[in-house]
């Protein structure tokens, strides 16, 4: 195997105040680079972490790597130059360059990319008392005088010209670099904070520094110059070469919507809209604490797939995921279980590993019957109260028995996700805006019925939740399904109730057929008992029991089985197909 496929900056790291640092230019390696773990092995075996992990700030090893590149691709870049040629270029080019790494009051991480030469221009700005006295070799006059100059054709080749705009650029960036960093200081004096806690605010706020352009005084009119140091300022932004660039970093287990919308919706059918807008919120709460410190209520009717989604997303993302029934959660004095024993189940079901279960998702199924209307019913709105203070973060005693155990975990609820479920059936009944619910001769199927947009006051007055509580959650409604919907669940899910049975009787050597007059059939079955897609397992397995019993008690003798609508109402009517036997 190839060890020199990559070459890499490695770079030495500084403290600077709490959890920040300072990254210089060491030296310029070769090796190969793992991008699912982040891990650069020189071609001496040497390991480094990418700066960007968090293990290359929190290890003890004082240098990381950057500025990854495949040598390929230098190559490609570089067609006339060798190996040698390309790494001399990559290394003149790293050693101008160091970093600021290091993380917000939000604990958002970022890096600040700066241009030593920059840095080196701005030095030769002396400042003395209130006035800024700039270096004689860059003033109005010369600038006013190669304006002038710049006209004449004469003056001038394409290439003196080219050579005149990089090096105003460099000035450019020196400037905007220096005025900058005086104008945080100053915003900082007259604020009473320090320049971090600025420039912090300034990345929380804008991800991106934006510096103001130089102000010149007195100056002639330069438009032809700017627009043309403007094209080149906006070529390096895209070339990500600013002298002053902030890249906020995301969580190295970064959710891609995409595949994990691709991967759930193999198995949860109709619901593509709601399964997008919950992979979406989760991934926007990796990004903010606040938005971590919000909940989100999943809604719709019975058997719509709440839990099967959620826990769909869970394995997709490869986090911990534990359903809890509302119901059973008590506030202290009550009989049923205490939030502190949630947490314990959760501490035990991830391996009794702590970071691993802070990080879970967990999900309160039935929280609709903690809804309550009597003003004195303590229990149901305390153990909202308690799930408010749950969602917002805070630190528990996680036990197995609260009247005496002796065995204590702290868990911090800061970084988990918090979903809440129910169908709240009086709340969405209450909404209704046609009544044309029922059957659709033209389409050959069921009319869902149509709701308007929920409101927080109709929870509050329908579903008997508290203010307190919708406040902090964000509502999210999955589809009504109709009998469609229940045919198509039937006969597209990864997982659903036939492909089930057709898993198992493969194994015993038989093909089971299912017609579309027994999915038909099945299907509203399931919708009539308004039991939704988790009915349709256990209408399916009453149906299909006979028939399995008969194949698995003669292994060998049939090679298919056929199922009608017969068979749904009658699950003694079934029809078998023996294997030929050769004569």
């Amino acid at each position: 195997m190839d060890k020199r496929t990559h070459i890499a900056t490695v770079m030495d790291r500084k403290c600077y105040g709490n959890e920040n640092y300072i990254f210089g230019f060491r030296n310029v390696v070769l090796g190969i680079y793992d991008e699912e773990t982040k891990i650069f092995i020189d071609e001496y075996g040497n390991e480094y972490y990418n700066m960007t992990t968090e293990e290359a700030l929190n290890e003890s090893d004082a240098t990381a790597v950057y500025n990854i590149m495949k040598i390929d691709d230098l190559k490609d870049k570089s067609k006339d130059k060798d190996l040698d040629a390309i790494i001399f270029d990559y290394q003149i080019d790293a050693e101008q360059k160091f970093y600021y790494v290091g993380f917000t009051d939000s604990y958002t991480p970022f890096i600040v990319l700066l241009s030593f030469n920059a840095m080196k221009k701005s030095a030769n700005n002396v400042i003395k008392g209130k006035r800024i006295e700039t270096d004689p070799s860059i003033n109005v006059e010369k600038l006013d005088k190669l304006l002038l100059d710049s006209f004449d054709r004469d003056k001038y080749s394409k290439e003196d010209l080219e050579k005149i705009l990089e090096k105003l650029y460099v000035l450019q960036d020196a400037l905007e670099t220096t005025i900058g960093t005086i104008e945080t200081q100053v915003e900082a004096i007259d604020s009473g904070k320090t320049f971090r806690q600025c420039l912090d605010e300034k990345i929380e706020e804008t991800n991106i520094i934006k510096l103001p352009e130089p102000r010149i005084d007195n100056k002639p009119d330069t438009s032809k110059l700017k627009e043309d140091l403007k094209r080149k300022h906006q070529a390096k932004i895209e070339s990500k070469e600013l002298s002053v660039v902030v890249n906020p970093t995301v969580p190295k287990d970064k959710i891609n919507i995409k595949d994990v919308f691709n991967e759930v919706t193999k198995y949860l059918i109709s619901q593509d809209e709601p399964a997008l807008r919950v992979i979406t919120e989760l991934a926007r709460k990796d990004l903010h604490s606040k938005k971590k410190r919000e909940g989100i209520l999943l809604t719709g009717q019975s058997g719509s797939g709440k839990t099967y989604l959620m826990e769909l997303i869970a394995k997709s993302i490869d986090r911990p995921f534990l359903v809890v029934d509302a119901t059973q959660i008590t506030v202290p004095g009550y009989v049923g279980k205490d939030i502190e024993q949630v947490l314990w189940d959760l501490y035990i079901k991830c391996g009794r590993n702590k970071e691993k279960a802070e990080r879970a998702i967990i999900y309160f199924d039935e929280i609709d019957k903690k809804g309550s209307e009597k003003n004195d019913d303590v229990n149901a709105k305390g153990v909202l109260n308690v799930l408010l203070k749950f969602i917002e973060g805070t630190t528990y005693d996680a036990q197995a028995d609260t009247k005496g155990s002796s065995q204590i975990v702290k868990i911090d609820t800061s970084n988990m996700t918090i979903i809440l479920g129910g169908a709240f059936s009086d709340v969405y009944n209450s909404l209704i805006v046609n009544n044309t619910i029922g059957f659709d001769t033209e389409k050959n199927s069921i009319n869902a019925p149509k709701y308007r947009t929920a409101e927080t006051k109709d929870f509050v007055e329908r579903g008997m939740m508290t203010n307190e509580f919708m406040g902090r959650v964000t509502v999210i409604k999955l589809n009504d399904l109709t009998l469609d919907d229940l045919k198509r669940i039937l006969r597209e899910g990864n997982e659903s109730a036939i492909r089930i049975q057709e898993t198992i009787f493969n194994k015993l050597g038989v093909k089971i057929k299912f017609t579309d007059g027994y999915i038909d059939s099945v299907a509203k079955k399931a919708y009539e008992k308004k039991t939704g897609a988790r009915g349709l397992n256990g209408i399916v397995d009453e149906s299909t029991w006979k028939v399995f019993e008969e194949v698995y008690e003669n292994e060998g003798t049939y090679r298919e089985a056929i199922l009608t609508e017969e068979t749904v109402e009658d699950n003694s009517k079934y029809k078998l197909v023996k294997v030929r036997r050769k004569k």
